[in-house]
């Protein structure tokens, strides 16, 4: 269910990402499909990237107890 949460907050989250970072630069033609798509991309490679930190064992919450 945590992944779940995750994924959310991660779509969120990429979804700002991409829109400042293609407002600076420029859009050059980046339509709403294609920045949906950047998104959840993005959000998974998030999660991804949160579960292998978990599952390796850096979580300070755990080693503090």
């Amino acid at each position: 269910m945590k992944y779940i949460i995750s994924l959310f907050w991660a779509f969120i989250f990429s979804f700002i990402a991409i829109f400042i970072i293609s407002s600076i630069l420029g859009s050059n033609g980046l339509s709403g499909e294609n920045m949906v798509r950047d998104c959840f991309i993005l959000s998974i490679i998030f999660t991804a990237f949160v579960a292998i930190l978990e599952a390796i064992g850096f979580d300070k919450k755990r080693s503090e107890n």
